[in-house]
């Protein structure tokens, strides 16, 4: 049985130490001297590493950030009850990200103002709620779970809409159910080739110089970004796919971009997971 949920927080978790360091070239010269794959958050990392965000100081090797926990919650909700709604999962998002929920730890913007919403309801106060209207990667973690549990497209998109009511990612669930197909028979790099042309409009541009161009850096900072939102997140991701030969090594390589590094590895690793196997002392460091 394939799996998606696993290698993602696998991947997730690898990242998390580094998770938000911007400053490349100091996690090049860094990565000189350790491993940047499962370490603790050290403010002095963060300190000398700008821009950077310590945002995770407390969470240990081996964990996962916000949205891996977000993965994890809908796929633990959804598997214990097939009939589980996205209105049902957005109050369970509030009632760990509100003050004195359960969840400790940071909460993105998208979370705040989830928050936001539901206290403006409760307290009946008139003020204009906040629409969903965010493109960061989150929106992609229905997709994983309803991927591990053989939900639908549309199943999936119902519970991304927590987050953005825009069709793109409806779109990339469509054009990632494709490559997963084709990563099989085809071998990683051609099954990536096959889908460019087949892309939402407004990333196929951006796709083929992720496949033309072999410098990683020159490519992110000309034509990516190093940050969470999938106009930056997913030209990354096909680059690294296509220049990559293996599970372990495009995490690494993700790593040394720095930036998003954790979100981003998620869907890195779950195609790499089709066809590469996961470094076992890997998976024995995750805190599921």
């Amino acid at each position: 049985m394939k799996q998606y949920v696993l290698p993602a927080l696998i991947a997730n978790a690898a990242g998390l130490g580094i998770h938000w360091i911007y400053d490349h070239e100091y996690l090049k010269d860094f990565a000189k001297k350790q491993s940047l794959l499962f370490m603790k958050q050290e403010k002095e990392h963060f300190d000398k590493a700008k821009p950077s965000f310590y945002v995770y100081p407390d969470a240990e090797v081996g964990d996962v950030s916000v949205q891996g926990h977000i993965l994890k919650w809908l796929f633990k909700a959804l598997k214990d009850n097939p009939d589980y709604t996205a209105e049902e999962f957005e109050k369970m998002l509030y009632k760990k990200f509100k003050p004195g929920g359960d969840y400790k730890g940071y909460v993105e913007s998208y979370g705040k103002e989830q928050v936001f919403n539901h206290l403006i309801k409760d307290l009946k106060q008139d003020i204009e709620k906040i629409e969903p209207n965010d493109h960061q990667l989150v929106g992609f973690m229905p997709y994983l779970v309803a991927l591990e549990l053989g939900m639908s497209n549309e199943e999936a998109f119902e519970f991304t809409k927590i987050y953005s009511q825009d069709d793109i990612y409806l779109e990339f669930f469509k054009l990632f159910d494709v490559l997963l197909d084709r990563i099989p028979e085809l071998g990683m790099k051609e099954a990536v080739k096959s889908i460019i042309e087949e892309s939402p409009a407004g990333f196929i541009d951006v796709f083929k110089k992720a496949i033309e161009m072999d410098d990683t850096n020159e490519f992110v900072e000309e034509h990516a970004g190093r940050a969470c939102p999938i106009k930056h997140a997913l030209p990354v991701m096909i680059h690294l796919l296509y220049h990559t030969e293996s599970y372990e090594e495009a995490i690494k390589e993700s790593a040394l971009i720095g930036g998003a590094v954790s979100d981003r590895n998620m869907l890195l690793g779950v195609f790499w997971a089709q066809v590469s196997d996961i470094p076992k002392e890997w998976q024995d460091k995750v805190n599921y």
